[in-house]
């Protein structure tokens, strides 16, 4: 049975061919000898099963999506601790930052090992505890608390929020920041488009913007890197 490819007019639609189905353009020497241009227009604007008064027995298949909602939606996760599973601990004032263990797993392998000594950690103590004291029965937790204290708390918020939603600002306030998060926790397209937000900063001359944040992550090798590349390019801006 040939196959019959559709040109309807839908958004990843895909014609499903299955073998106790006729696609009803099988065809014969015969038939393919006498074809006319107005078979050939039917073939060319093929329509919807529903919308066709002959309905062939095929199956169709048109794909949704709605990339943009569902993005909206994952931001929220991280302001509802109820939802979720993680809470780090940020800076000096413990600023709690939530996020979903699952979420976080899967798309950094650093959070993945990390969670995971935690929860090792938090298992072996809660044995420890049965074990001094056996009378008390302890009420198991899944929740998993990290502290976090090399970050500022709104960047960290904002490195938590790119991992669950794929989406975040950013601006010379913030850059070093997720620069830093996106290069310990794995997250290289983050990386790449803070490292493109500095080249753009160089390039329009604004980069000076930069220089407090990025000294705040000087601790980390990465806002080291960030401070030669900010300097060498002020110093060749100055030679010139």
């Amino acid at each position: 049975m040939d196959r019959c490819e559709s040109t309807l007019a839908l958004m990843d639609f895909e014609q499903v061919e299955q073998d106790d189905y006729s696609s009803g353009y099988e065809s014969t020497p015969s038939d393919s000898e006498s074809s006319t241009p107005t078979q050939k227009s039917q073939y060319d604007t093929l329509v919807p099963t529903s919308y066709n008064r002959d309905p062939v027995k095929i199956k169709e298949k048109m794909s949704y999506r709605n990339t943009q909602a569902l993005t909206e939606q994952l931001k929220v996760i991280s302001s509802i601790p109820e939802l979720c599973d993680v809470t780090f601990e940020v800076g000096p004032e413990n600023v709690k930052v939530h996020g979903v263990k699952a979420i976080l797993g899967t798309r950094s392998r650093v959070l993945y090992n990390l969670i995971l000594k935690k929860q090792k950690e938090a298992e072996f103590q809660s044995k420890a505890d049965k074990k001094g004291k056996l009378k008390k029965t302890t009420v198991k937790s899944d929740k998993v608390t990290i502290v976090v204290r090399k970050y500022e708390p709104e960047d960290f918020k904002r490195i938590i929020q790119f991992i669950h939603s794929g989406s975040v600002d950013i601006n010379s306030s913030c850059v070093a920041g997720l620069l830093c998060g996106a290069s310990q926790f794995g997250l290289d397209d983050l990386e790449r488009a803070c490292w493109d937000f500095v080249n753009h900063s160089i390039k329009s001359g604004t980069i000076s913007k930069i220089i407090p944040t990025a000294k705040r992550y000087s601790h980390h090798k990465t806002g080291q890197r960030l401070l030669e590349k900010i300097f060498s390019n002020t110093q060749q801006h100055v030679e010139l």
